[in-house]
């Protein structure tokens, strides 16, 4: 039985400030779930009612870090609200070939950027989300990465990478923004 059936990533660029929608320049199949996500995946998959569930990550500074996935709220178990700090996505120029071990981008252009809500597609089993990231000197996009922003168990905010995929090199000019979107297919 399959859970996650594939992740696909697409990458492309917005030609300008007014445009509604990017051009598409990329879209690659990825084969590769790092350790990160399936550990996270894991942690949500529990009993009912049974304990606390905290996760160990590394995060983007190759820190370990625990990250608490439910918790007591009264004689219930929650997902903790901690845990709700939002997913990014970022873009970098490494060409180094992905393993399940990475804990980040190997060179980030630009900054990580808030990814827009989620949408699940029922007649598809398809999720999206996407990306804008401001690349003010360009660039060449040969890295994308989607990360969840959360607080660990000492409430501090951290930054921990979910997926990363190497993809064919995407020439984005000074000042223009990137476009990242992950449809992960259940």
């Amino acid at each position: 039985m399959k859970i996650l059936e594939s992740v696909i990533v697409r990458v492309g660029v917005y030609e300008t400030p007014c445009s509604k929608r990017p051009l598409i320049l990329l879209e690659k199949e990825s084969d590769l779930i790092l350790n990160q996500f399936g550990r996270f995946l894991a942690a949500l998959i529990r009993p009912v009612a049974l304990a606390t569930k905290d996760v160990t990550l590394q995060d983007t500074g190759n820190a370990t870090r625990t990250v608490r996935v439910w918790a007591a709220s009264g004689a219930t178990f929650n997902l903790h609200g901690t845990i709700a700090g939002g997913f990014m996505c970022g873009v970098g120029s490494s060409s180094q070939a992905p393993a399940r071990s990475d804990y980040n981008l190997i060179s980030l252009l630009g900054s990580l950027q808030n990814a827009i809500d989620g949408v699940y597609e029922s007649t598809t089993g398809i999720i999206t989300t996407s990306s804008t990231i401001p690349l003010a000197a360009g660039g060449t996009v040969r890295e994308v990465g989607f990360f969840l922003r959360c607080s660990d168990t000492a409430n501090v905010q951290r930054t921990f990478i979910l997926f990363r995929d190497v993809v064919a090199d995407v020439v984005i000019a000074a000042g223009k923004n990137a476009f990242v979107e992950y449809a992960i297919q259940l």
